[in-house]
């Protein structure tokens, strides 16, 4: 039996997924709340491009390093907002960003959360302005809406990081820089595995996030990209859009069903969430279709269930990428070398891999020493998600 998932790639509500009798069961949870952007999100359209070289060697190491000479010396600041903070994925990105700020003696933190009410969030930003913290790093979880708040900050002299949710505006004229992936590759990535599990072909569908939003409509820029060349494909829920699972279990599940009932064959799913896979493997298993290719990301709970499901479904494979908690630990860096003055080379927006491909020897990982919602790739210790996961 898998236990309780705290947790949203869109950061959103609580799922729960076990498989019991050989059969899959998938709790649902809540509807998505109101945000331009979704919690959680990737770039809507960060003009700043992925790096290769250096990126590549901050994502092999979950953006760890012994380096502290961003810390500097002189005495700051340091303001922690995240506009939910109120799940798994939240604990974890704060864990990150508030480990990594902890190799430095000379940076005090001041730490809230706004447990997804925008007002809230906005108040915790302006306080933090009017308080003068030198460095904010900041998840904008409500999108544009924040963004005033952050140039407030900015014109204040407070170096501001937003990252993980897109808030608008100009990086070096409204804040420092934005730190995220890039979700033109995930989509692209996600097509390639596909098509070459499908061998170039079948019928595939994707299962995204509401309708039209930046961050799923980038990735199906990716995918329409890369099936382009495969005629073998087909596309059924089309070029334009896709089947609207909300970053939703419940949602995802429905959508999930309906598109099951439409078509007789289907041979793939591209998902761009946890919960969406989670939500589409409950359908698949109620409709009593055996499971196909799947994409998503990667949470020890899918990496587990992966495991229990395989041997009853040959042809059920999964390549996922990385929840990218980790790169609150840049964020962090990037705050306070701002502040400090000190150097940060370290690129702003990464192209990231798959981080785990049943068919090429990576599976899925399941740790069934660790919760059901850890994410294996952020390099946490339990000490650290318990001593920094949390505001207090």
């Amino acid at each position: 039996m898998l236990g309780t998932l705290s947790w949203s790639r869109h950061r959103r509500c609580v799922s729960a997924l076990s498989v019991a009798g050989g059969a899959l069961l998938l709790s649902a949870c809540g509807s998505a709340g109101p945000g331009a952007t979704e919690p959680g999100n990737p770039a809507a359209g960060s003009s700043q491009q992925p790096a290769t070289v250096a990126a590549r060697s901050v994502i092999a190491g979950s953006g760890v390093t012994s380096d502290t000479a961003f810390c500097g010396t002189k005495p700051i600041t340091l303001g922690i907002q995240d506009g939910f903070g109120t799940n798994g994925w939240s604990q974890s990105s704060m864990a990150a960003v508030r480990s990594e700020a902890a190799k430095c003696p000379n940076v005090k933190q001041d730490v809230s959360i706004g447990q997804g009410d925008l007002q809230s969030s906005l108040s915790q930003i302006n306080a933090m302005t009017a308080k003068g913290v030198d460095a904010l790093v900041v998840i904008p979880d409500f999108g544009q809406s924040e963004l005033p708040a952050i140039q407030a900050a900015t014109r204040a002299g407070t170096k501001v990081v937003p990252w993980a949710a897109d808030a608008g505006g100009t990086p070096g004229t409204d804040f420092v820089t934005y730190v995220d992936w890039d979700p033109t590759n995930n989509g692209k990535l996600w097509a390639q595995w596909m098509a070459k599990t499908l061998k170039g072909k079948g019928n595939v569908v994707y299962l995204a996030g509401p309708a039209g939003n930046p961050v799923s409509t980038r990735e199906l820029n990716g995918i329409n990209s890369v099936l382009s060349g495969y005629p073998g494909i087909k596309l059924l829920t089309g070029s334009k859009d896709w089947a609207v699972g909300n970053w939703d279990p419940a949602q995802a599940q429905k959508a999930m069903a309906s598109l099951l009932s439409k078509y007789p064959t289907i041979d793939g799913v591209i998902t761009d969430d946890g919960q969406g896979t989670a939500g589409a493997l409950r359908a698949f298993t109620a409709a009593g279709r055996p499971l196909v290719p799947f994409t998503g990301l990667e949470v020890n709970q899918l990496g587990c269930a992966y495991r229990q499901l395989k041997p009853a479904n040959p042809k059920f494979e999964m390549a996922t990428i990385s929840s990218r908690n980790w790169l609150g630990r840049v964020a962090a860096r990037k705050a306070i070398a701002a502040a400090e003055g000190t150097a940060s080379g370290e690129p702003s927006i990464y192209a990231l891999p798959l981080l785990e491909d049943s068919t090429a020897g990576k599976a899925p990982a399941c740790d069934s020493g660790s919760s059901q919602d850890t994410f294996l790739d952020s390099r946490l210790s339990p000490s650290d998600l318990a001593t920094y996961g949390q505001a207090s």
